[in-house]
């Protein structure tokens, strides 16, 4: 899932309004890399929270960690 479709439709005016060419491929530069990662309204649709987002991965990790022999 790419950013907010509000967000594409503004950037949408951007490019049509834009008659420089390096202005239009900044903008279609930011276009791709908006639809290419994730974002923070992509967290949220999906059900993360920053807070406890992996924590059962993360508990598990250090549970391993802290029982793992030091090597050596």
């Amino acid at each position: 899932m790419s950013a907010h479709p509000r967000f594409f439709q503004q950037l949408s005016r951007e490019l049509a309004a834009a008659s420089n060419p390096t202005r239009r491929d900044e903008l279609l530069d930011y276009w791709i890399d908006c639809r290419d990662r994730a974002t923070e309204w992509d967290a949220h649709c999906w059900g993360f929270n920053p807070d406890t987002w992996c924590a059962n991965e993360r508990a598990e990790m250090e549970r391993r960690a802290k029982a793992k022999p030091p090597s050596g």
